[in-house]
């Protein structure tokens, strides 16, 4: 997220979500394609909501493109067009966008240092992800 808590959307146009757009979103991230009743029971009757507020948030997702539906017999389904990947991969570079100077070394810095306070089996976890991705950059390079 930028400065001013937007995020960009799938169209690159920035938007601004707030605590009940979030949670929508990781319902559709976590249970994929879901009818508003599937959400209304996961977020809204925990959270004392009707069915007409989840519904008003999935059809924002909709608008602010980072969710689409389909209609399935008489209801519509919803789906999340971006990644739970892709989401974070933005938010950070926002991130590192709204960091004043060209070197990302202390973004990186701050970001290990983050891993590490989430324990050792996080920062090992990076280390395996780092690991990936250059087996991955060098198999490109190779072909």
């Amino acid at each position: 997220m930028s400065k001013d808590g937007t995020q960009r959307s799938a169209g690159s146009t920035p938007v601004r979500l707030g605590p009940l757009e979030m949670a929508v979103l990781d319902v559709l991230w976590q249970a994929g394609p879901q009818r508003v009743t599937s959400v209304h029971e996961r977020v809204g009757v925990p959270r004392r909501l009707t069915h007409n507020t989840i519904h008003s948030t999935l059809e924002r997702l909709v608008r602010k493109r980072l969710a689409m539906r389909r209609r399935e017999g008489r209801a519509y389904e919803y789906r999340a067009v971006v990644s739970r990947a892709e989401w974070i991969a933005r938010a950070m570079s926002a991130v590192l966008d709204a960091v004043p100077g060209d070197d990302p070394a202390h973004m990186l810095a701050g970001f290990v240092e983050l891993a590490e306070r989430s324990g050792m089996t996080t920062l090992e976890e990076l280390e395996r992800i780092v690991a990936e991705r250059r087996r991955a950059l060098s198999e490109e390079n190779e072909s």
